[in-house]
């Protein structure tokens, strides 16, 4: 919950913590991933003084930023760039209070959009209307949620920059096709259609009901056992039912065959469970377990990124973070499987696909159907990405050998657009009104 600052004046870069504490950079090593993010991302070349919230939520600790009254006067009269480490908070405002969820849960029916408000764009508005600072520029990491924001928070320029996709995107390492076309014996494994052995590779970390809900189909239809898959919780299906985001009634009266799918798949993998790959010790979690798989030395895992699971499967089914919230943000979980050359239904928020093409990718709509990325109810989205599994499900392995190899040129153009992700901040921003690095 620290908040990275460099004010662009005298003072060197510091680690603000929640307390008010402030610490250099240069002492701070157990912060590894930030630190490289400051140092390898774009943001370094910004003229401006710049924050990198390194959490979620409200941001309580603002005006620990500012050190005396002639610093306030210098940001008042300089444009301040803030950025999130994380994606935004994103809730649903109760004017009689209300709790702070770890992901927003609704369904994206109108009366729920209207009253959708940010804890960390409430933090900087207010702090920005306090102090007067004019030129606060907040780079929002969900996908045109600043179109919506915008007008809720007058006193902040709301811009687009996902810092650690942008960053992650300067930071990954990408194989050049080129290098090996010449002796087929040292191409990447990616490359050879005849390593696909499974039809399907979906890895859930944390709990999330959205990944509950695409396991216990895989489950219901017998696609556990095939594929590579990871679910680490067990739950009954009264906990399922009660976790999901929506009215389990209605949404049995909505989907009442895949409802029964749905519940019969989870008693099966309440005895499968855990179930994991790239995983030391894996061990069940139970319904009133912590979200968060690792504990104790268990479920350890030994890769973020199993390259051999990915090799060995057709097609990704990317579980996205942000699923259950109107607008779309992508991952490094979206991108390990571009990375890896795989074709992917992602299970992500409505428009995510489009996001994608607009940043410079191309999708596989002529392979099967792409239409859930235009519905916006997450349960309907989520309904409809299960009856696509099914249909490519129909296929069998050489069958998706052939698809495979017609599919090398969007494969590769993806695998190759990768380093392209930072230009597309940029374009937005242009658009926005804003020139990022000067």
């Amino acid at each position: 919950m620290g908040i990275y600052f460099r004010p662009k004046n005298n003072l060197l870069p510091e680690l603000i913590s929640e307390t008010g504490t402030r610490r250099p950079m240069t002492d701070i090593s157990t912060i590894d991933q930030l630190v490289d993010l400051i140092r390898e991302s774009n943001i370094t070349d910004s003229t401006h003084p710049i924050a990198v919230f390194n959490g979620t939520h409200t941001i309580d600790h603002l005006d620990s930023l500012l050190i005396s009254e002639q610093h306030k006067k210098i940001l008042q009269e300089k444009t301040i760039g803030f950025y999130f480490y994380e994606p935004l908070t994103h809730y649903k405002y109760n004017p009689n209070g209300h709790k702070q969820p770890h992901i927003l849960k609704i369904d994206n029916a109108p009366e729920e959009l209207k009253d959708i408000r940010a804890y960390e764009l409430d933090s900087l508005n207010e702090w920005a209307t306090k102090h007067n600072f004019n030129n606060v520029n907040v780079y929002c990491t969900d996908y045109k949620c600043w179109e919506y924001y915008q007008p809720k928070y007058p006193n902040i320029k709301l811009l687009s920059m996902d810092l650690f996709v942008e960053w992650w995107t300067c930071h990954v390492k990408l194989r050049d096709r080129k290098n090996f076309i010449q002796n087929r014996e040292e191409m990447p494994p990616e490359f050879f259609p005849e390593k696909i052995v499974k039809k399907f590779w979906s890895g859930a970390w944390r709990y999330d009901p959205s990944r509950h809900f695409i396991t216990a189909f895989l489950a219901g239809k017998n696609m556990l056992d095939t594929n590579h898959v990871s679910f680490y919780y067990g739950m009954s299906n009264e906990d399922m039912k009660r976790r999901m985001w929506f009215p389990w009634k209605e949404f049995e009266l909505r989907h009442p065959a895949l409802s029964n799918i749905l519940l019969e798949g989870n008693t099966i993998l309440q005895e499968k469970v855990p179930l994991s790959f790239a995983v030391n010790n894996p061990a069940k979690k139970g319904a009133n377990d912590s979200i968060e798989p690792e504990d104790s030395g268990l479920n350890a895992r030994t890769t973020h990124d199993p390259t051999d699971t990915y090799f060995e499967s057709f097609c990704a089914i990317v579980q996205e973070s942000r699923v259950t919230q109107p607008w779309p943000n992508i991952s490094e979980k979206t991108l390990n499987a571009i990375k890896s050359y795989r074709p992917f239904l992602l299970c992500g928020a409505p428009g995510v696909l489009q996001m994608l093409k607009d940043m410079g990718f191309k999708t596989f709509d002529k392979y099967w159907p792409e239409d859930y990325d235009d519905i916006i109810s997450n349960k309907d989205r989520l309904a409809r990405i299960c009856e696509i599994i099914e249909y490519i499900d129909s296929f069998t392995i050489e069958e998706m050998k052939l698809m495979y190899q017609d599919m090398e040129e969007i494969l590769i153009h993806n695998h190759n657009n990768i380093k392209s992700i930072p230009n597309f901040y940029v374009k937005i921003n242009e658009q926005l009104g804003e020139i990022i690095i000067e």
